[in-house]
């Protein structure tokens, strides 16, 4: 059994169904809705509609990607949709004569689902997002994508940092950037997002909306990932351009630290809230507490950049065992500049394994 039959098998003992069912499909849903669904069951990056019965492994699709789905998932019975997908998609759940279907309420729409109530006999079974759940828990496979990405991700940067200076353009160096991970064997990039001076402290910031030139002196901040077989890394490192001033290393002291109090707070079976609070305390208790952050300390990562779990204060939930997830709190004053420091780990019984190489324990100062 390979590592997709396995998770397939897995999904129908979760969901407690005999059947289940994965549609993405842009012809009539959001573009892109399940397509994470379909490539963790299967490895098949298209669209389409899988059918998982524990007998067999069904995906229906068009002619745009017949021929793709017969490279990648030569193991799975393909159905050529040649009219509606939901006439096609009905009839084959009456010539498998299934009477019980799950699906998630939260990848599939509402349409999709009464139209097929609308068309068969099946009953038609919600969960919330049971395969979403299964790959919190990431398997010696992912792990070792995950890794490469992150690999990629940081020998990039290091090739990026000699050409920070004062005079270069924040949308000039996301460019470069990406194209040195591109360079470097990533199928795709997350970001990047390059903020500098005062732009650092909008967390989700945007090069191109400013399109601001690096100053001496400025924070910088790079929050970027690399796409490896569908996986992405996430992670973030600040830095000054020039000389750092006593205040900026004191900032970056105070979230390195609670980065480093959050990872050690973190192991399976941890509240998610639990490590949340162990990052945020660091800040709380730091003259820069009215700058705390909100939003929870992490998430999960894996073929979404946001998975499950979430490393905030309502996660009373434990923290899966293999669950890999980012670390990255961070202090932002507005008018000023912030701080953000970023790894990723994976929760083990033991504690954690941090996943990135690229030291942080120091603000680097990015001289010319």
């Amino acid at each position: 059994m390979n590592s997709h039959e396995r998770r397939r098998a897995r999904l129908l003992e979760r969901a407690g169904v005999d059947a289940y069912l994965v549609f993405s499909l842009d012809r009539t849903m959001p573009a892109g809705m399940d397509l994470v669904g379909l490539r963790y069951l299967t490895g098949y990056t298209g669209e389409g509609a899988l059918v998982v019965t524990e007998a067999e492994t069904t995906l229906v699709t068009d002619s745009r990607y017949l021929e793709q789905a017969k490279i990648e998932v030569p193991d799975v019975e393909i159905v050529h949709a040649e009219g509606d997908y939901l006439d096609d998609l009905a009839r084959l759940l009456s010539r498998r004569k299934i009477e019980r279907m799950g699906y998630s309420a939260w990848r599939t729409t509402d349409h999709v689902i009464s139209e097929l109530r609308r068309r068969t006999q099946v009953e038609w079974i919600t969960h919330g997002d049971p395969v979403s759940e299964l790959r919190t828990e990431k398997d010696a496979e992912e792990l070792a994508v995950l890794r490469r990405a992150i690999d990629i991700a940081e020998r990039a940067l290091g090739e990026l940092l000699p050409a920070v200076r004062p005079g270069a353009g924040e949308v000039d160096l996301a460019s470069e950037l990406t194209a040195r991970m591109r360079a470097l064997g990533a199928d795709g990039v997350l970001g990047p997002t390059v903020a500098s001076g005062s732009n650092s402290a909008l967390p989700h910031y945007v090069p191109a909306l400013g399109r601001r030139i690096l100053r001496e002196g400025d924070f910088l901040l790079i929050d970027f990932g690399a796409v490896v077989d569908g996986y992405v890394s996430d992670m973030t490192r600040t830095f000054v351009v020039g000389r750092a001033t006593e205040k900026q290393r004191d900032i970056y002291a105070y979230v390195d630290r609670a980065v480093n109090a959050g990872l050690a707070a973190l192991r399976a079976g941890v509240p998610g809230r639990d490590v949340h609070a162990a990052a945020s305390r660091v800040i709380e208790q730091s003259p820069y507490a009215e700058y705390v952050f909100l939003s929870p300390v992490g998430h999960g990562v894996g073929l979404e950049v946001h998975e499950q779990p979430k490393m905030g204060p309502q996660m009373s939930a434990g923290v899966p065992r293999g669950a890999v997830v980012t670390m990255e709190p961070g202090i932002y004053i507005p008018g000023y500049g912030g701080v953000r420091i970023e790894d990723t780990a994976v929760a083990t019984e033991t504690g954690c394994e941090v996943l990135n190489r690229l030291p942080r324990s120091k603000l680097i100062e990015l001289l010319a």
